[in-house]
């Protein structure tokens, strides 16, 4: 059993036109947006917080999907559907997007940022009509959450 403190992270998946939105560190490393949660915030209010000051999106519905266990976090993952133009702040210092895990770009995701893209893909291939129209209905009126 693992004693070693790991943070609360919440990790975000945001499909958009150009494939599953990613951060890009100044390490030059890409993850899925996402942060610690602060004291006192639960992991979806981070998670909605960090998309916000990293990607300056909006999310407008946000779905559970699993909790993962990585090497430095304990992560719980949330599929975000969002809106506005995403533009790199925070500690994010540019935008990428993923279609699919090619080799040369899973050269520069972390370990867990692979593992969770490969998870998401099994559920979304197993529920693909249902996140389709999710979409439809929380974009209808974009509310914000």
């Amino acid at each position: 059993m693992n004693t070693r403190f790991k943070p609360r992270r919440a990790t975000c998946i945001v499909e958009c036109d150009d494939g599953i939105l990613l951060a890009e560190t100044s390490g030059g490393l890409l993850l899925l947006p996402g942060g610690q949660a602060n004291r006192g915030e639960s992991r979806l209010e981070a998670a909605i917080r960090e998309l916000r000051e990293e990607t300056t999106l909006q999310a407008h519905a946000a779905i559970y999907l699993f909790d993962h266990e990585s090497f430095s976090n304990r992560h719980k993952v949330f599929y975000l559907i969002a809106t506005g133009t995403p533009k790199p702040q925070d500690d994010a210092v540019a935008l990428h997007y993923t279609k699919s895990l090619s080799v040369e770009q899973q050269a520069t995701l972390s370990p867990a940022t692979i593992e969770i893209l490969r998870r998401f893909d099994d559920i979304k291939k197993e529920h693909e009509h249902q996140f389709a129209m999710l979409k439809v209905i929380c974009l209808k009126d974009k509310l914000a959450i």
